[in-house]
């Protein structure tokens, strides 16, 4: 015989009202142990930067380590399984980019995908404009002369990138496309290792972040010929946008998101944002990182964010055509 539905009900009440006190408690109590944070690039690049400066201050908060594990490869792919496969109680995190949501839609069957649905939200921390640096070397002073050079060269130009589907990659990729030229993708590790690349002369160009490319135009190491935001960048006000240079439409950047496992406690989520929101308001946090736009929004603004930059991305991709390489 079956319990009476108001008994049900009762039972089902006590049930959720328990789960939510075991919840707050878990918040409570969290955390209590170090944190890993995980970082799909070598140590030195944008990824890395806003990972440090986010995990000291939640060391700082929480009174508990924030060590940063640097796992790059595989497109960023080896780092987010690791998060993805990690246990869902918000000791691991992930600070990804733009990556995730551009791989699905260049994968090809049998390529290992993660959904968005693999991971939990947690907050945009920033946004960074790249720009379009060449070697002092190479004999173009802007970007109309590049494609010149592009055009006119019996051999490709070489831009260096760290993996497919990052915003370096689709840089270059959706230039590539509107411009008309070819050019080969050399693939590193991270920033440190792709700008050692351009400054060597090991590749003629990179799509490198401000941040990371800013001290060596202003060595005069590098040139820098456009900047790929619809605004010109606020550290380089004398460098044109690609979009004024002739190039319509020309608008792309990078990301850097927090993220935990896919069913992460929601408690635990919400403090992870409550706390991300309050660093990039403090003024050290933002000296540290003056070449970013600090965001820090909620976990639904930043799920509608990564929904609406998936379509971007597809759209990019299938507009230049990026693809693994």
């Amino acid at each position: 015989m079956s319990a009476p539905v108001p008994a049900v009900r009762r039972a089902l009440a006590i049930a959720l009202a328990v789960a939510a006190l075991a919840a707050s408690a878990q918040a409570q109590d969290y955390p209590g142990k170090p944190l890993r944070l995980l970082v799909p690039f070598s140590p030195g690049g944008g990824t890395d930067i806003i990972a440090r400066a986010l995990g000291q201050h939640l060391a700082g908060v929480f009174g508990q380590p924030v060590v940063i594990d640097n796992r790059p490869g595989g497109n960023t792919v080896i780092a987010t399984d690791l998060a993805v496969n990690a246990r869902p109680d918000g000791y691991t995190l992930l600070m990804q980019i733009n990556t995730l949501t551009a791989l699905p839609a260049m994968a090809k069957p049998g390529d290992k995908v993660i959904a968005l649905s693999d991971l939990t939200p947690v907050s945009l921390v920033a946004i960074l404009p790249h720009v379009l640096v060449v070697n002092r070397n190479v004999q173009a002073t802007s970007l109309r002369e590049l494609v010149t050079l592009a055009k006119q060269s019996p051999v490709k130009l070489l831009s260096g990138i760290p993996g497919a589907g990052t915003p370096v990659h689709l840089a270059s990729a959706w230039f590539a496309s509107l411009a008309g030229i070819q050019l080969t993708h050399v693939p590193y590790k991270g920033a440190a290792e792709y700008t050692t690349a351009v400054l060597s002369g090991e590749v003629q160009m990179v799509f490198g972040s401000v941040s990371t490319a800013l001290p060596h135009v202003r060595s005069g190491a590098l040139k820098a010929l456009g900047v790929t935001t619809a605004k010109r960048a606020r550290q380089l006000p004398e460098v044109p946008t690609i979009a004024e240079s002739g190039f319509a439409g020309y608008d792309i950047s990078s990301w850097y998101g927090l993220l935990a496992p896919a069913k992460t406690p929601q408690a635990v989520i919400a403090r992870l944002a409550d706390e991300t929101a309050r660093a990039v308001r403090i003024k050290a946090f933002e000296d540290r990182l003056q070449e970013y736009e600090l965001i820090g929004n909620t976990p639904a603004q930043f799920a509608e964010f990564l929904r609406k930059d998936a379509a971007i991305s597809l759209k990019i991709i299938a507009q230049s055509g990026a693809k693994l390489e």
